[in-house]
């Protein structure tokens, strides 16, 4: 549960996390509405306090309290779903191409898997050559990887508005499905002790998740317009259901948070066997 975080209280213990999302002015009016003169504002943050032991990390809530979580994905999309976890955590993009032969992939969640693993392989890689990283602390490096699936046909990111513009007309009036792709490390900083050790993953984990969508028939000068808001343009499949594009959704299967780029349910499942496991 998320919580405004009032001037001048104080930050409660135990489970509580609080995470920084914006900085801003508070207390500009009252609570009868009326703005209250500028001599009496205070300057505040605005804080979120998450509660990390709700939902159902519940179940993992001390484990997570030993160790540094990091997302390896720079989409905003992700970084607001991981943080309605209750998690704190740092962001590391990863490096990978994302050039993994398609062809060699039957089924395109295994594709979507398999690249969530590499960006996953590619951060762990750089946090344990990281002579700033302290020795013997445990982390968490989380990525993901959607793709939008339309009949065995692989539909990633658009290159440019023509691009999106077919990929919009083949969703259009169709179902399709959406595979996430999930992979999770758990490891620790080895001693640097002279010594050649290495770092070795506790648990190296991926999966992925599949969901359902169904689109309405669009008419083209609704895929124009949707196209020239830039909506599409850094999207799988050239939408994002959780903006304007879902107006072009007449029903889904499966998990919301999925196309969105991140099932939270089984992302949940998955540190939860991995924490208590390891």
């Amino acid at each position: 549960m998320a919580q405004r975080w009032r001037p001048g209280a104080r930050a409660g213990v135990g489970e509580r996390v609080r995470r920084r999302v914006f900085g801003c002015e508070v207390g500009r009016f009252g609570r009868s509405g009326v703005e209250r003169p500028a001599s009496r504002l205070k300057r505040a943050k605005v804080v979120l306090v998450c509660e990390a032991s709700s939902g159902m990390l519940h179940l993992c809530r001390n484990e997570l309290k030993q160790v540094k979580v990091v997302l390896a994905s720079q989409s905003p999309r992700r970084q607001e779903l991981m943080g309605s976890l209750g998690l704190t955590f740092e962001t590391s993009v990863s490096t990978f191409d994302e050039d993994l032969d398609k062809s060699n992939y039957p089924e395109a969640a295994d594709y979507a898997a398999d690249t969530a693993f590499h960006k996953v392989q590619d951060v762990f890689t750089r946090i344990t050559e990281d002579p700033s990283r302290e020795q013997g602390d445990r982390y968490l490096v989380i990525g993901a990887d959607t793709v939008v699936d339309l009949g065995g046909q692989v539909m990633e990111k658009p290159s440019d508005k023509q691009h999106a513009f077919e990929m919009l007309k083949q969703l259009s009036g169709n179902s399709h499905r959406v595979h996430t792709g999930v992979a999770v490390c758990h490891f620790e900083i080895p001693r640097r002790d002279g010594s050649d050790g290495k770092a070795v993953p506790l648990a190296f984990t991926k999966c992925s998740e599949t969901t359902a969508v169904t689109f309405s028939d669009l008419p083209d000068e609704v895929i124009h317009a949707y196209i020239e808001s830039g909506e599409p343009m850094d999207k799988a499949g050239s939408y994002g259901i959780q903006g304007a594009g879902g107006s072009m959704v007449s029903g889904i299967q499966g998990c919301y948070f999925n196309v969105m780029g991140l099932p939270l349910n089984r992302l949940s499942k998955v540190l939860i066997d991995l924490l208590k496991t390891n």
